[in-house]
This record gives structure tokens, C-alpha cells and sequence, in this order.
């Protein structure tokens, strides 16, 4: 690849600064669903979560998958893989042994007034964390991505001695939209903790044959608002019949997003090059201080609507302070799997 495609690292960016507004909110959903911290139930932060989490992590593994398929032009094999270990395995053992405990310690000092610390490494129960247990936090993503991308990689092998092919030149976008019907079906062979690790599978090896296709990308971008449009109709419907084909949905706000992107941010300045840099660091560390932060929010003030800004504004500041410090330092580089 010769023209480097800065609309996927700013929509990758994008997706992860969304995670500050998206965890933050989580502490306050309307469904019930238990969080490290939780205060009362809201609708408008729970309405941006239901509009958010239909395309955010389906984005960022279809991206990952398109980015292996132009790592691997450019790589070996063994580079690919030995790049794997160093940047997504490294990081995902050091945080879960350096940052997950002290959430999984202030989930069960909050939710039941004592915590130990060993629990995390000696109790297994529902992998929330939310009682002091063992979880992979939100480090789920490297875990599942590491596995995916190391299952898939016979498949990506095969297609990379078969050459540039074309796969994907001349189908019609009406079957690039229904192709969001393998997410559904890899949703419903397995699932794991809340989440599916074959439907984000299919989300990545989608991203590496297909969404990697610049003919598919050029009509993703002349349909974007039906493709939008779609998504909005389809998002309603799955609410109405008890998100029956959600995956389907998220496929074509995937596609609407894509498009979109590629029409309308396909630049690079120096604070999209500094976001895109920045942005696994961030991810690794971001959650960490945004538990920390609501855990003590909370003992200051019961007003939800100070706290939302307060733990918002605190996390962002203090995870980019982290990445600032750890990634001029080699041992801390090394260990997130930070870039210089």
C-alpha cells in the first residue's frame, strides 16, 4: 500500500475517545446492567450507549482486520505474528496483572462495602469483576483480538500467497450489506461473558477481505446516507422485535460509518497523527482511571450531573498523562505496547 488510508486511524481514534463518554455512561445505564461503579439510572446517557455500541467495537475489529491485510503486503509472516505477541499479548498480560485488580478492588468496595485484593487472582465467577473477581476488563478486546487474529492467520496466509487478488471487485453492494448476516450467525454459535468472540471473528476476517477492497470502499462512500438511513431503520426495527439481527444492524452502521469516513476524514494533521498514536495507550489505560475517578466522585458529591463532567474530564486528563509518561519511557513502551 503506497497512500496510507487516514480516514480508517481517524475513525479508529474516534472510536476510542468515544470509550470516555461510553464508560462514563455506563455507570449510569437504565437496564440494570452492573458496572464497577454504578449511580442512578438515565435515560439520555443510556439512549447514547444503545446508539453507540452498535457500531464502536464492530469498527474497530473490521478495521483491525483491514489493517492485517495491508500489514501482511508489507510484512513477513513471522513479523506479522511476532508483532502480535509484542503489541497486543505483552500489553494484554501487564495490564491484566497491573490495572483490572484495582477496578475488580473498588468494584467490591462499592458494591459490597469490603474488598481483598487476592480475589481477583483466585476467584473465578460471572467475569464482570464487579464482585472483586477475576475479568479481563475491558482488555477483553486485545484478548479477543490476539486469539482472532492468530486463529485466522492460516486463512490470511493462504490469501497472501494467492497473491492481490480481487476478491470483492465486482460484488454488488446488495450483497456487501447482506453479508451482515454472518455476524449474526457467528453470534449465535458461541459467546462468552456477554460477548461473542465468532462475531467479532467475522467482523475482522470481513474487514481483511472485503472492507480492505477499494472498490467496495468507493461504493461505501457514493451510498453512505442510504447505507445511514438503513442503519437508523434497521436500529428501530431491532428494538421493536427484541434486537432480533442486531449484528446485521451493526454491519451496515459499520458500513455508513465507513463511508462516511472515508468521504470526510480521510486527512492527517498533527492532532489526528498524535490521536492515532496515542489511541492503544489510551485504550489500555483509560478505564483504569475513569474506575478510579468515579470511586471517588462518588464520595464528594451525589449529583449525577457534576459527576458525569467530573469523571469524564478527570479520566481523559489522567490517561493521556500516563501515556505521555510511559511512552518516553522503554520499559513502559514495552509493556503496553506503546509507540515512540
Amino acid at each position: 500500500m503506497t497512500n496510507r488510508k487516514h480516514y480508517l486511524d481517524n475513525l479508529r481514534s474516534i472510536a476510542i475517545l468515544m470509550l470516555f463518554p461510553y464508560h462514563t455512561f455506563m455507570i449510569y445505564n437504565n437496564w440494570g446492567e452492573l458496572f464497577y461503579v454504578n449511580g442512578p439510572g438515565l435515560k439520555a446517557p443510556s439512549v447514547f450507549l444503545s446508539i453507540n455500541w452498535i457500531w464502536m467495537m464492530p469498527l474497530l475489529f473490521s478495521i483491525a482486520g483491514v489493517s492485517s491485510r495491508y500489514a501482511l503486503e508489507r510484512r513477513s509472516v513471522g513479523e506479522y505474528a511476532k508483532n502480535r505477541v509484542s503489541k497486543l499479548l505483552v500489553p494484554l498480560i501487564f495490564g491484566l496483572l497491573l490495572l483490572i485488580p484495582m477496578q475488580t478492588y473498588l468494584a467490591s468496595q462499592f458494591h459490597n462495602g469490603q474488598a481483598n485484593y487476592l480475589n481477583y487472582f483466585t476467584k473465578l465467577t460471572d467475569f464482570s469483576g464487579v464482585d472483586g473477581s477475576f475479568t479481563p476488563g475491558h482488555l477483553w478486546f486485545i484478548l479477543f483480538l490476539f486469539i482472532i487474529s492468530t486463529l485466522s492467520l492460516p486463512f490470511m496466509i493462504w490469501y497472501k500467497k494467492k497473491g492481490k487478488g480481487s476478491l470483492g471487485n465486482h460484488v454488488p453492494l446488495v450483497v456487501v450489506v447482506f453479508m451482515g448476516l454472518i455476524p449474526c450467525l457467528g453470534n449465535m454459535l458461541f459467546e462468552l461473558g456477554g460477548k461473542s468472540p465468532t462475531e467479532y471473528l467475522a467482523f475482522f476476517l470481513l474487514g481483511y477481505y472485503f472492507l480492505s477492497n477499494e472498490r467496495i470502499l468507493e461504493r461505501l462512500d457514493k451510498y453512505r446516507f442510504l447505507l445511514l438511513l438503513l442503519a437508523v431503520a434497521g436500529a428501530a426495527l431491532t428494538n421493536v422485535y427484541d434486537h432480533v439481527l442486531s449484528e446485521a444492524v451493526s454491519w451496515l452502521a459499520l458500513l455508513s460509518v465507513l463511508g462516511l469516513g472515508r468521504h470526510s476524514l480521510n486527512f492527517r494533521s498533527k492532532a489526528s497523527a498524535y490521536l492515532s498514536k496515542s489511541s492503544f495507550g489510551v485504550y489500555v489505560f483509560h478505564q483504569f482511571w475513569l474506575v478510579i475517578a468515579a470511586f471517588l466522585t462518588f464520595k464528594v458529591t451525589d449529583n449525577p450531573w457534576v459527576q458525569i463532567p467530573a469523571i469524564m474530564l478527570s479520566s481523559i486528563l489522567l490517561t493521556y498523562l500516563t501515556y505521555e509518561l510511559f511512552h518516553h519511557i522503554p520499559a513502559f513502551r514495552w509493556m503496553f505496547g506503546l509507540k515512540k
